[in-house]
C-alpha cells in the first residue's frame, strides 16, 4: 500500500499501513493500542499526529482503508465523509444468505453469497449513482447470481443422474 505523507505543524509524518500496524516515521504502532470506535461497517482509529489527530478508516466488511486529517482524505486531498450502507441495501443482504438455505448450500453457495453480498455492499455504497440505479443494479446482481446458483445446481444434477 503507499504511504500518506502529512504536514503537521510543518512537520513532515510518512505513514505507512502494514498488516495491523501503522508505521509512522518509521515507529510502529499496533491498530490495538490506537483508541478505535465503531461506525457500521468503519472501524476508526485516532493516530496522534503532533497537536493533531487523523483518523484512519478501516473498512471491516470488505477491506480496505483512509486516512483522513481534518476531514480530507490524505490520498486524494478531496474532502472526506466515509460512506454508509443505506437501510434499503440490508433486504438485499438477507436475500444473498436466503441463498444459501433455498439454492446452493456447501463451499461454493456460501461463496456465491459472499461475491454477491461484497457486489451488494460496493452498488450500494456509490453515491455517484443515484439511489434507483443502485437499486436496479441490485435486482441485476440478485438475479445473476439466482442464474449461476441455478445453473450450477442443474449441471451437477445432470451430472450425478448420468452416471
Amino acid at each position: 500500500m503507499k504511504p500518506w505523507n502529512v504536514v503537521v505543524d510543518g512537520k513532515q509524518y510518512e505513514i505507512k499501513a502494514k498488516g495491523y500496524k501503522l508505521v509512522v516515521n518509521g515507529e510502529k504502532n499496533k491498530l490495538k493500542n490506537l483508541m478505535s470506535k465503531k461506525d457500521g461497517m468503519w472501524k476508526i482509529y485516532e493516530l496522534p499526529l503532533g497537536p493533531k489527530k487523523a483518523e484512519l478508516y478501516v473498512n471491516t466488511w470488505i477491506g480496505g482503508m483512509k486516512l483522513v486529517m481534518d476531514g480530507v482524505d490524505c490520498a486524494t486531498g478531496k474532502p472526506y465523509t466515509p460512506q454508509k450502507l443505506p437501510k434499503w441495501a440490508y433486504l438485499f443482504l438477507v436475500i444473498h444468505l436466503a441463498y444459501i438455505l433455498f439454492l446452493m448450500g456447501g463451499a461454493l453457495g456460501v461463496l456465491m453469497t459472499f461475491l454477491g453480498m461484497v457486489a451488494t455492499i460496493s452498488v450500494s455504497c456509490n453515491n455517484n449513482m443515484s439511489v434507483g440505479v443502485r437499486i436496479l443494479l441490485n435486482i441485476g446482481i440478485l438475479i445473476a447470481f439466482a442464474a449461476v446458483d441455478l445453473g450450477i445446481v442443474l449441471l451437477i444434477g445432470s451430472l450425478v443422474s448420468a452416471i
